[in-house]
């Protein structure tokens, strides 16, 4: 099972302990697990929420699966569309992800952080930089999902 220190342990799902609960809810409960294991945080929180996942737990779902979308792959229409789906304002979504590029580097994890070549301007953005175009462009960014 994935445990690289940075997810909360209750992110690992275990379904193979005896809990009482009949073999559908199992199922799904390994579906979650898979999910989070393959980094598929978008689908992890969807599974979490049709579970009956706690809150707590569904929001760091809903977070990393928002730092995925753009510190890992860039993608700035989906991340104002995954942050429209988790009821964020612009200016929540760049503050999260202000203060979560500062977690990371503060880590040791400054590799996500470098520039990487972006479509948009044709340049490579460091993730600041990336950031502050989707800031800039919020509004005219696509919505079709």
């Amino acid at each position: 099972m994935l445990d690289n220190g940075l997810l909360p342990k209750y992110f690992l799902v275990s379904s193979r302990e005896p809990n009482g609960v009949c073999g559908d809810m199992n199922d799904r409960e390994d579906e979650l697990r898979s999910a989070v294991e393959k980094k598929h945080y978008v689908r992890a929180s969807d599974l979490a929420v049709s579970l009956g996942a706690t809150q707590e737990r569904i929001e760091d779902l809903r977070k990393e699966a928002l730092w995925q979308i753009s510190a890992a792959f860039r993608n700035a229409e989906g991340t104002r569309i995954l942050a429209e789906k988790q009821g964020l304002s612009k200016k929540q979504t760049e503050d999260y992800l202000r203060k979560r590029a500062e977690e990371e580097r503060s880590r040791g994890n400054a590799k996500i952080l470098e520039p990487t070549f972006d479509l948009h301007t044709n340049r490579h953005l460091t993730f600041e930089e990336w950031l502050d175009y989707l800031v800039r462009k919020w509004n005219k960014l696509s919505l079709s999902s």
